[in-house]
């Protein structure tokens, strides 16, 4: 793989391993670590499966979700180049409990489990790191599920968005923000937590209102303000 194309081992914003390690030990875990590809629609590792390794994503984005009982898809997150995949089931030693997919081509390095406690052995700053990386998980993910369970279809939906503006926005000069990344409405609905009709609703709705603008995919934020007053934010 050319080497433009290798993220940089300096920026890892939310990865509980990485951001855990001085640069040089980050450099020497991920020499550790072997290449892996996948082509687009092939599963990472399915719910329940054996957690040992993680992959350091260097190209491509991977949907992670889960489907309840009653047969229902939930989107979690998405992840891209610069993110760690598959961390908590590293530390807790259980089985995954979502299922990854990749929805582009995506290629990145896995690295085990033994290699990741072997750079921890001595080295106390890295698990007080971690502690405090999984204690501010567990609190997002009380957020979110205080989110599905209060607010209305819309809201859920104006935190989708608002969301992936923090992620994948892009800022114009006339204060609109371009969500670069594209999403069908079906996949907006599993990550809102909304039926895809309902999606639609919302969205033309808000095309009427010229709070949003959708163009060649790209939906744009008009008035991110607004927005944020709907999501509750």
């Amino acid at each position: 793989m050319p080497k433009s194309n290798i993220v940089r081992i300096t920026d890892h914003p939310d990865s509980i391993i990485l951001n855990a390690f001085e640069l040089k030990d980050r450099r020497a875990l991920l020499a550790k670590g072997k290449s892996r590809n996948y082509e687009k629609g092939e599963v990472i590792f399915s719910r329940g499966d054996e957690g040992s390794w993680v992959l350091l994503i260097e190209e491509g984005l991977v949907e992670i979700s889960m489907v309840s009982i009653t047969g229902r898809k939930s989107v979690i997150n998405h992840m891209e180049k610069g993110e760690i995949l598959g961390e908590v089931s590293l530390f807790d030693q259980e089985g995954r409990s979502a299922e990854a997919v990749a929805l582009t081509p995506v290629s990145g390095t896995v690295v085990t489990r033994q290699s990741v406690f072997e750079m921890l052995k001595n080295n106390n700053e890295a698990y007080f790191s971690i502690i405090k990386t999984l204690c501010t998980r567990v609190r997002n993910a009380s957020d979110m599920f205080e989110t599905l369970a209060l607010t209305s279809a819309n809201a859920r939906l104006a935190r989708c968005l608002m969301r992936m503006a923090d992620k994948w926005g892009q800022r114009n000069t006339d204060g609109s923000i371009q969500i670069k990344q594209h999403f069908s409405q079906a996949e907006l609905g599993e990550v809102a937590g909304v039926a895809r009709e309902n999606v639609n609703r919302h969205l033309q709705g808000w095309v009427h209102d010229q709070l949003i603008q959708i163009e060649e995919g790209d939906i744009i934020l008009l008035d991110p303000d607004k927005l944020s007053d709907i999501a509750e934010l």
